[in-house]
C-alpha cells in the first residue's frame, strides 16, 4: 500500500468513527476494489448495515469473503470477516437469506483464524 493509500485508509477509518459514512465510503471503494482487506472488511460492514449506503448483503457477502478467504490473522482480520458472515447468515440481509448450515461453517472458521467468541 502507498503512503496516499495508508492515509486513505485511516481517513476512512477515522470518519467511520465520527459517523461520516458517506465520507468514508468513497474513500473506501477505490481502495477495496484495488485489494486493500482492510478496506473490504469495513467497506462489507457498510453494506451489512446500511451505512452510507443501502443495505446489500450480496455485497457484504462477497466482500467478507474475499478477506476471510485470505487467512489473514494479523488483528484477526480473517476471523472479522467470517464472523460477521456468520452473522448474516443467521439473521438473513438485504438479498440474503438465513442459512444456519452457513452460518455455522463460518464461525467454524472464525475460531480457527482466532476469533475468541
Amino acid at each position: 500500500m502507498t503512503v496516499p493509500e495508508f492515509r486513505d485508509l485511516e481517513r476512512a477509518l477515522a470518519m467511520i468513527d465520527s459517523k461520516d459514512y458517506a465520507a468514508a465510503l468513497q474513500l473506501l471503494v477505490p481502495l477495496a476494489e484495488a485489494g486493500d482487506p482492510v478496506a473490504q472488511c469495513n467497506l462489507a460492514s457498510l453494506y451489512q448495515c446500511g451505512l452510507g449506503v443501502k443495505a446489500d448483503g450480496q455485497k457484504a457477502v462477497k466482500l467478507y469473503e474475499r478477506v476471510g478467504e485470505l487467512e489473514i490473522r494479523e488483528k484477526h482480520l480473517s476471523a472479522l470477516a467470517y464472523h460477521n458472515l456468520a452473522t448474516i447468515y443467521v439473521t438473513g440481509a438485504p438479498s440474503v437469506q438465513p442459512d444456519q448450515e452457513k452460518a455455522r461453517k463460518c464461525e467454524g472458521r472464525a475460531r480457527e483464524l482466532g476469533f475468541d467468541l
